[in-house]
């Protein structure tokens, strides 16, 4: 469907559709042909668009039910109508034709569609006593389209709702998430070389607006078989959505934040619910105390009315954590988390790829017992029966948790026929976690715009995924 078609869409059940700036007549014409409107009113304030628009309304015959109009906006309509559509225009230009023509439009439906500044034409609609009902976000011809469908009624938005939308924000869809991500991405690129400090402010405010989209009100702690130990519940809403339970890293030593909260808010922004599990509160504890504290906050989320389903994501020593927990899911009583999201993880004990300083950490004085090591030598542990479906990513340059470690683990699922997606980037120190501005926490290296994208495509590998169950 074409931007034309959607505006004639939401028009449908109108009775008399006023189009200001009436483009030609083409939507207008549509909602009468398509959508059942009654009538409509073309209005033009130069006498060229008027004349094309004349045209086009006598070509398909709906002279007497299409009136044209010569107005600067509401100014000259006497006729009564009872929805306006205005598109194809700047946020500014449309605000101020609603001010102007305030009166006209009370009580009124309002179909908008600014090519910019669209926070503008929500804060207006805001102020003049409006409330947004719906708003729809598209690509047409590769230009990125929202469009806000709003009732007289008073209403109040946060700078979130203003930015993003008060619908699209709770909604999702993917066209919205596709192009603030990468409007995202471009502004983590110039970013460094901008030198206006109010610029650079402007530029680092919206990108942390993008990135706290949720704001978290919702967020719950709650600790772990009466242990320091515990998790976060960060539920989006009440509705029922897949739910992401995070195991950052931290070399099994701590809980590293920056792939704790920046995480939720990326999944926030893609319409998931998630869950942060600190499971390296207590470092005294040895194997496999920690896996046992991730498997209990499991246990304990696990059945929730808002979750559709549970997915599995851990990053590094969370990574190794999870998928150990997984793998030996009947020794930790685990219910059952068939997709698992690994980034940068701890595979192997080997000696020549391992990661020492997170066995040292989990092992204390066990570090030797073979027996141990080889159960924690997780691309030997994998079965075509116990393997999760998987989506891997890491960077070949790596420096801490050496690429070997997933390629020895995807190895091991092609010997067993096990599903899995794997994503190898070219370049990317270890830890970087969403790599953007949040989870980078000033460190320039750890914000990537081109590794970022994981995140995106960890999503519809999801999507995929669940439409196949």
């Amino acid at each position: 469907m074409d931007r034309i078609e959607l505006l004639a869409s939401l028009a449908e059940g109108t009775h008399t559709l006023a189009d200001i700036g009436c483009d030609h007549a083409y939507t207008l014409i549509t909602a009468i042909r398509k959508y059942g409107v009654k009538r409509g009113l073309a209005i033009e304030v130069a006498p060229g668009p008027f004349e094309n628009a004349r045209k086009n309304i006598e070509q398909f015959g709906l002279q007497d039910r299409i009136k044209l109009l010569l107005s600067d906006g509401f100014k000259q309509i006497q006729t009564p109508f009872d929805t306006a559509l205005i598109a194809g225009m700047g946020g500014y230009l449309i605000r101020d034709i609603l001010i102007k023509g305030i009166e006209k439009i009370k009580g009124k439906k309002l179909i908008l569609s600014a090519n910019s500044d669209v926070h503008v034409v929500r804060k207006v609609l805001m102020e003049q006593g409006f409330t947004i009902v719906d708003e729809v976000a598209f690509y047409d011809q590769g230009k990125y389209y929202e469009i806000l469908v709003a009732v007289f009624g008073s209403s109040k938005m946060d700078e979130y709702d203003l930015k993003f939308g008060p619908v699209l924000r709770r909604k999702r869809p993917i066209s919205f998430v596709t192009y603030y991500t990468a409007h995202q991405n471009k502004l983590l690129q110039v970013l460094p070389s901008i030198q206006n400090t109010a610029k650079k402010e402007e530029m680092e405010k919206e990108i942390a607006l993008w990135q706290s989209l949720s704001n978290h009100p919702n967020m719950e702690k709650y600790y772990i078989l009466n242990t320091p130990n515990y998790y976060r519940t960060y539920y989006l809403d009440d509705q029922m959505r897949p739910t992401i339970i995070v195991a950052p890293g931290g070399g099994y030593r701590y809980t590293s934040e920056r792939e704790s909260e920046p995480v939720v808010d990326v999944f926030h922004a893609l319409g998931y619910h998630v869950i942060v599990v600190n499971y390296r509160e207590t470092p005294q504890d040895a194997y496999p105390k920690p896996q046992q504290y991730l498997a209990e906050a499991v246990k304990q989320v696990f059945g929730d009315q808002r979750s559709s389903c549970l997915i599995g994501m851990g990053f590094s020593a969370g990574g190794h954590c999870f998928l150990e927990t997984i793998l030996h899911a009947e020794a930790y009583d685990l219910p059952p988390i068939s997709l698992l999201i690994l980034g940068y993880p701890v595979i192997t004990t080997e000696e020549k790829y391992r990661h020492s300083g997170s066995f040292s950490n989990l092992l204390l004085d066990r570090q030797t017992d073979p027996t141990v090591l080889r159960r924690l030598s997780l691309e030997k542990e994998v079965t075509k029966n116990n393997a999760p479906k998987l989506f891997l990513w890491g960077t070949f340059t790596d420096e801490s948790v050496p690429v070997m470690n997933s390629l020895m683990l995807l190895e091991a699922y092609h010997h067993v026929g096990a599903s899995v997606e794997y994503h190898c980037f070219p370049e990317g120190c270890h830890g970087l976690s969403v790599a953007n501005a949040a989870s980078g926490n000033g460190d320039l290296k750890k914000i990537n715009p081109y590794v970022a994208r994981w995140a995106y495509w960890a999503d519809q590998w999801i999507k995929k995924q669940l439409e196949e169950k």
